[in-house]
């Protein structure tokens, strides 16, 4: 199986915890529990839940990645996005347009990282993924 690197999950993550506009605190979180070796995190419940959420979706987005690459199939924005939310769907610890907020940040950072090229917006199109 491929290693995932943990710097492309991290960057992830940080993308989603800009999108859904968490401020010092979520990226805070989010990173303690990126580097926390028991995955736990000491805040108040929602922050820990939104903070999990997107630790799940950047994690989640690049093992579906190197999953349809490693089975040769396409790679495209639309699969991988339907994916995560698949896996996503139980949570119902935060909104649904939170959570559909930190999957489309998830998703366009691991296009960016996957082709390099940005939009005016900063935004990558919707091709292939890495």
């Amino acid at each position: 199986m491929t290693e995932i690197p943990a710097e492309a999950v991290e960057r992830a993550a940080l993308a989603a915890v800009e999108r859904v506009g968490g401020g010092d605190s979520l990226r805070a979180d989010v990173l303690a529990r990126l580097r926390s070796p028991d995955g736990r995190t000491h805040r108040y419940l929602d922050v820990v839940a939104l903070a999990s959420l997107i630790v799940t979706a950047a994690s989640s987005g690049w093992v579906i990645v190197q999953d349809l690459r490693r089975r040769g199939a396409e790679r495209r924005r639309e699969v991988v996005t339907r994916r995560i939310r698949i896996e996503l769907a139980g949570d119902a610890t935060v909104s649904a347009a939170e959570r559909d907020a930190v999957i489309e940040a998830v998703v366009e950072q691991i296009v960016r990282e996957g082709t390099g090229q940005e939009d005016d917006r900063g935004q990558s199109g919707a091709g292939q993924l890495p």
